[in-house]
């Protein structure tokens, strides 16, 4: 709808609001539109704070990111099945999105 740079603009600011969230260490592209960040010992609520953050700002903008989240201990700490319930936490949030806006087009 708005062409591959609107694209890329929305990437960046991601990319900025996961680096300032997280560190520019910790959260990496992961693929075409996906994104990773790992917080080490920090509780689940504040990375949820942070993940809000990183929404609303991004909000400003007028971009919608879906995010998913994950915790794990260390001592079950299996990267393949975290990247799976993280990915199928942020399929389900974007699920939701899709849901609200349809019905909120619904109404009009």
């Amino acid at each position: 709808m708005f062409g591959h740079e609107a694209g890329d603009r929305m990437l960046i600011a991601l990319a900025s609001e996961l680096a300032k969230s997280f560190g520019q260490e910790m959260s990496c592209r992961f693929g075409g539109d996906e994104f990773l960040a790992i917080a080490l010992d920090e509780r689940l609520d504040k990375v949820q704070a942070k993940s809000y953050q990183i929404l609303s700002n991004l909000k400003k903008q007028c971009y919608h990111v879906s995010i998913g989240i994950k915790q794990a201990k260390a001592d079950h700490l299996n990267v393949s099945d975290l990247l799976y319930q993280a990915d199928k936490a942020m399929r389900k949030s974007k699920e939701e999105f899709y849901k609200k806006a349809e019905s909120g087009r619904r109404a009009r």
